[in-house]
């Protein structure tokens, strides 16, 4: 099994990025501990990390297509499925159209399984934009009436590299928006970003009172590992409503749009 890795960063190709070598290398000593036994996976960004992608609309629609563009490539090159690490799940409906892979999205299977192991979930966001706009996904999936108000560290990509030289103050200031979101009835957290979510992953924080942390990279690359095997059992995604899918030559007409 091949799994194609998508994120909506320029990670270390991109140096403006300031989070992307140490992030990527937490990526990679993260899934070789995660991944079954015969799977093999390839970590790929986009061209240039937008200014402003955690916070605001407009960079988002910047990221969409870099996200779309690289991750064409995955069905071409012998990948199995597409599994999209950005946070706001860029892609969402337009890579159902464009691939006949399966394909799985962070913040989605995070708040799946999070909803499994708890009976409400919480996001803590590395800012309140981040927060509030994975909240909003939760909604948009369904799950409103299984999330309780989160909390934002209120940091910006230019603290991830602090984060390393004094893990402990960020640890306890996530632990402390922890708190107060469990006062709130949260049995679980969501992490959004995922630098951020790495970061606690290389701290051993798995949970805080009893609550878990869900690690998104391990939700999505489980989620994607088990869709492939359905996959090759005959059970594919639904092709009606929202998830409607082009016809084979409408769809080499779109993906010619992004190649």
């Amino acid at each position: 099994m091949k799994l194609w890795l998508q994120s909506g960063s320029g990670l270390s190709a991109d140096s403006g990025t300031t989070y992307g070598s140490r992030y990527e290398q937490s990526l990679e000593r993260r899934l070789k501990t995660v991944v079954r036994p015969g799977t093999e996976f390839g970590i790929f960004g986009i061209g240039a990390t937008p200014f402003g992608k955690d916070r605001f609309h407009a960079a988002k629609h910047k990221v969409v297509t870099g996200v779309i563009e690289s991750a064409l490539r995955a069905e071409g090159q012998g990948y199995d499925a597409v599994a999209v690490l950005n946070t706001f799940d860029h892609g969402y409906y337009e890579l159902r159209e464009l691939l006949g892979i399966p394909v799985v999205f962070i913040t989605e299977s995070t708040l799946y399984l999070a909803c499994q192991l708890a009976t409400n979930v919480a996001v803590i966001g590395h800012n309140k934009q981040i927060q509030v706009q994975v909240e909003e996904l939760g909604r948009r999936y369904g799950l409103a009436a299984r999330m309780v108000a989160g909390e934002s560290l209120d940091l910006t990509y230019d603290d991830f590299p602090k984060m390393y030289e004094d893990p402990e103050t960020y640890v306890k200031s996530f632990q402390g928006a922890a708190r107060k979101a469990i006062a709130r009835g949260a049995g679980a957290f969501l992490v959004a970003g995922n630098p951020l979510n790495m970061f606690m992953v290389d701290q051993g924080l798995g949970d805080v009172n009893g609550a878990p942390v869900v690690d998104g990279c391990v939700a999505t690359v489980k989620t994607a590992e088990m869709l492939v095997d359905m996959h090759a059992l005959g059970i594919e995604r639904g092709k009606t409503g929202l998830f409607a899918a082009p016809g084979d030559e409408d769809r080499l007409r779109l993906r010619a749009l992004f190649e």
